[in-house]
């Protein structure tokens, strides 16, 4: 009735499937909620300093109640576990249609502990589990893969997979989790875990579905909702390029990461070949929705013949989806390669390896700033590699070469940067003796984020305190970018927080946005279908799509309060871990050096960062000094229980 959970030991073979108790449904509603209880209780079994790699961790998968339904807001399933690649608290999240398949198939989670013995895969045939011999799936990339799972099952047409590729079975620390063959649960080492785990994949075929408890009023709230978003005045716009109407927009305003965060503004030449534009005039064949019953549908699908730019004869042939702003960000600004179709290979490419693009894209650009600098000859990268390569900016044979190497682990090059580019900093430091870690973009954890954040207080907080490391989608917000300052009044009654190249309200508003967007992840649905507009699309009109589907009378104020106590577990987790307020930072070139271009030129983050940090902990409630939370607070937001655990590792105030 609350959600089905299904329960996998992969050590022992044992499956079972239990109810969601009534008590967690309601007190943390689904989705990222519930993921977040199941992963607190497996660590109330065991420890939480456990190396992630471990067969004591654990991979937990959620949707949450409007994921795969008709409610019009996509659908996102949620992987939670403790990350290989920071080694802390660890989600990350995919649209695609495994999601969907594995709810109508009967599970809205599944706990997945132990090793297996040798490389298996689980098939999830509607109340059917078997965990089938993988061993000649290990090795193949992700496309493969599908293709022969869905050839032995006999079935093309209604199995989704979710899979590793060698970047997963090799360990690498940053591996992701691709979803369908197009979506990428990308963060965070997803793949990692599943690779500890001997597992290569998860199949499910669902034809079940599952009850709606009203459906005439969510139908009504249907309606309501698709309503409100056709009045979202950039919302044709989104249809058309989706997350690719942000180079442009960034370029106004000084956000894009242009040569590895050298330059926040690309010029002419460079943006006219990386935008929304160059895709649609080159490669764009159609566009299409990731997941079933999506009324923004941002995606597209393309095709490269070959003759649409300078180096798509590399590429004849390729098809494969839209590459996303932080692909375009990563391998085509950070590494100045001005070709749309080059972008959209290495996506493709990263998704049939199952390699964090962020994190190998950051790379290639810091690589490419050490050469620029003499601090690294042609000579020592090409010795790493095992050929010859310039990286240069612009090399796109150095970057292809680069992404094989690590998922494969094939040379010095991969092993460098088998645990990200932070870590690979320091093991380049450690083999040339010349300090580099001043010249890697990076946040919380060492994790990375290819965007420019010195101008936007509530963006550069973002990156330096989300629960899984550096990463914008745990508190996404538009207050500074999009300067919304009727956004801030109804938040706080004041316009300041949407006031841009200001330090003012920013903490406030970084923290509201992290508690607004956890509450819209409980939902299971796309985090910018959520959040495009929180006025026109407040959390009432999703609470009213959830008690309809539900039966469970819920508010947007009672949505919220959810939203919050989750990421509370998610600080509270990290907490356990040690991690303090000085963990809370932000890399030197963020930090140190200023802005270079732009309306907010100048500006660094070492000028406003503890000012707005005070400020951010402040409203959530938590302990300034150490950065832990407050039993006060704790027990305001229905979270006494966790206090007599915290208070064991001395984690609370």
């Amino acid at each position: 009735m609350y959600g089905k959970l299904l329960r996998i030991n992969l050590s022992t073979e044992q499956v079972s499937v239990e109810e969601i108790p009534e008590w967690v449904a309601k007190k943390f509603i689904g989705g990222e909620g519930i993921n977040n209880w199941l992963l607190w209780e497996h660590f109330l079994k065991v420890d939480p300093r456990i190396d992630p790699k471990s067969p004591d961790n654990v991979m937990i998968i959620g949707n949450g109640n409007l994921a795969a339904t008709a409610f019009g807001s996509g659908t996102k399933v949620k992987f939670t576990f403790k990350g290989t690649a920071y080694n802390m608290f660890a989600d990350s999240v995919s649209g695609g249609t495994f999601g969907p398949a594995m709810r109508w198939a009967g599970y809205d989670y599944i706990v997945i502990t132990g090793k297996a013995s040798r490389p298996v895969y689980i098939w999830l045939d509607n109340n059917r589990v078997e965990i089938r011999d993988a061993g000649h799936l290990w090795g193949k990339g992700v496309f493969e893969t599908q293709d022969t799972i869905k050839k032995e099952l006999g079935d093309h047409q209604n199995v989704e997979i979710a899979c590793i590729g060698p970047s997963g079975e090799n360990q690498v620390s940053y591996a992701s989790i691709t979803v369908g063959g197009k979506r990428s649960a990308g963060r965070c080492g997803a793949g990692c875990v599943l690779g500890s785990k001997n597992l290569k994949a998860i199949a499910a075929r669902g034809t079940r579905g599952f009850p709606i408890a009203d459906p005439t009023a969510f139908f009504q709230a249907i309606d309501e909702y698709r309503r409100r978003l056709n009045t979202i005045p950039t919302i044709d716009n989104w249809r058309q390029f989706g997350t690719l109407t942000a180079p442009d927009f960034y370029n106004v305003i000084g956000s894009n990461h242009y040569r590895n965060c050298q330059e926040n503004i690309l010029p002419p030449d460079a943006i006219s070949k990386l935008n929304g534009q160059a895709y649609f005039k080159t490669i764009y064949k159609r566009g299409v929705s990731c997941s079933p019953g999506c009324a923004a549908a941002c995606s597209s699908e393309h095709v490269i013949n070959g003759d649409e730019t300078p180096e798509a004869k590399n590429w004849a042939g390729e098809h494969g989806d839209k590459p996303e702003y932080l692909t375009v960000s990563s391998f085509g600004m950070g590494c100045d390669v001005r070709d749309i179709a080059s972008v959209a290979h290495w996506q493709k490419k990263c998704g049939d390896l199952a390699l964090d693009i962020l994190e190998i894209g950051n790379a290639c650009g810091f690589i490419m700033e050490l050469r620029e600098k003499g601090i690294l000859t042609e000579e020592d990268i090409s010795q790493w590699i095992g050929e010859k390569v310039s990286a240069s900016w612009g090399d796109s044979n150095f970057i292809e070469k680069a992404i094989e190497s690590v998922a494969y682990q094939k040379n010095q090059f991969g092993q460098i940067f088998k645990d990200g580019v932070y870590q690979g900093a320091r093991r380049i430091e450690n083999i040339k003796g010349v300090p580099v870690l001043k010249y890697v973009v990076f946040g919380k954890g060492g994790s990375v984020i290819n965007e420019e954040v010195r101008p936007f207080p509530v963006w550069a907080i973002n990156m330096a305190v989300a629960s899984r490391g550096c990463c914008h989608l745990k508190g996404l917000s538009w207050l500074d970018k999009s300067e919304r300052r009727d956004i801030s009044m109804a938040w706080f009654g004041r316009p300041e927080a949407g006031q841009g190249y200001s330090p003012a309200l920013k903490g406030a508003g970084a923290a509201r946005s992290e508690n607004h967007i956890t509450a819209i992840n409980l939902l299971g649905i796309c985090v910018f279908t959520g959040f495009f507009d929180p006025l026109i699309l407040s959390l009432d009109v999703f609470a009213r799509g959830y008690s309809a589907a539900t039966g469970f009378p819920l508010t947007g104020e009672e949505l919220y309060l959810a939203g919050e106590r989750a990421y509370n577990l998610e600080k509270a987790f990290n907490s356990r871990l040690g991690l303090r307020r000085e963990h809370d930072m932000l890399c030197e070139r963020w930090l140190k050096e200023p802005t270079p271009h732009g309306p907010g030129k100048g500006m660094k983050v070492e000028d406003y960062f503890q000012q707005v940090l005070d400020e951010y902990y402040d409203y959530h409630g938590w302990d300034k000094s150490t950065g832990l939370q407050k039993r006060s607070k704790l027990e305001e937001i229905g979270l006494g229980d966790i206090i007599p655990v915290l208070e064991k590792d001395h984690a609370v105030v």
